[in-house]
């Protein structure tokens, strides 16, 4: 029996794994593939900005732990998590079963994809899900935000301090809040509420969004990179029907990143937290020691 499962192969999950390890605990990562958000590179014609690679700098050097003792990871899709009288089952898809004292749960959430023609071709050659990765790589630029929740905007914000000119193609309007009324006097940000993109334009890479407005028109804006910020499902469907969640799917969490079941902790996308990598790599390294000193009260 492990110490510690770890589901999911993301920034949250390797550190949490990472540490686990380093405090000398019996672990196991199960996950189909190394994963999260941080795993594809940005092409782009001219790369003249950077990308924000401190955090995947310091994700990279936990997976070559986790890539140098493989006897700690195992990769396959978890099929279901019991909960035991004092233990936890996890089993697979191969049909394999391991058995747990605790459990930390970092499965990310799921990105709503952008399906119009061009968004999956152009994927990874100006479109992208994460304006933290791949924002500081339109310095000057001209690039749009798909989405009008707060995500999209706290991306618009951070991208008009980078790029030349942002545009929020917003399909609903925008509710009137601090954030929006202060997003609408940015100089370089122009929002069009309602408005639905229709096509992602370029040959090799992003040249520009078709987008269709409210009033019928179509307009045609030339940019470099688009930036998607639609809803985002929580992958909580594992745990969701004996641990407590937000309307959402959200995984509720404490300030320990301990989860409404005792053994259970949660980090990453798949609780209620910021999109950094960074962030999620301390939640993971939190959810560890927490389970670790869980163990050791018992």
């Amino acid at each position: 029996m492990y110490e510690i499962i770890i589901i999911g192969g993301g920034p949250a999950g390797i550190s949490a794994a990472s540490m686990a390890l380093n405090q000398r605990v019996e672990t196991l990562i199960v996950a189909e593939q190394w994963g999260g958000q941080t795993t594809y590179e940005m092409q782009l014609e001219d790369k003249e900005g950077r990308g924000s690679i401190s955090g995947e700098t310091l994700l990279e050097a936990f997976r070559r732990q986790l890539d140098y003792l493989d006897f700690v990871r195992h990769f396959d899709r978890v099929t279901s998590i019991t909960p035991k009288n004092d233990h936890f089952v996890v089993e697979t898809t191969d049909a394999d079963r391991f058995d747990a004292r605790t459990l930390i749960i970092a499965t990310g959430a799921k990105p709503e994809r952008l399906n119009v023609p061009g968004a999956k071709r152009l994927a990874g050659r100006g479109l992208s899900y994460s304006a933290t990765t791949h924002a500081g790589l339109f310095l000057g630029k001209e690039v749009a935000v798909v989405g009008s929740g707060r995500r999209a905007q706290w991306a618009a914000a951070g991208l008009a301090r980078k790029a030349h000119q942002v545009y929020l193609l917003a399909p609903e309007p925008l509710l009137t809040t601090p954030l929006a009324d202060k997003l609408r006097k940015v100089e370089n940000l122009e929002i069009l509420d309602g408005a639905s993109v229709t096509r992602i334009t370029g040959e090799h890479y992003v040249e520009g969004v078709v987008a269709s407005m409210p009033d019928g028109e179509q307009r045609d804006i030339d940019i470099k990179g688009i930036f998607v910020k639609l809803t985002r499902t929580p992958n909580s469907e594992l745990v969701s029907e004996w641990i407590d969640c937000d309307s959402r799917g959200h995984i509720i969490v404490d300030q320990h990143n301990e989860t409404s079941w005792p053994g259970v902790f949660a980090a990453g996308d798949v609780t209620l937290v910021s999109e950094q990598v960074l962030v999620h790599i301390g939640e993971g390294v939190k959810a560890a020691l927490s389970a670790y000193h869980h163990l050791m009260m018992r």
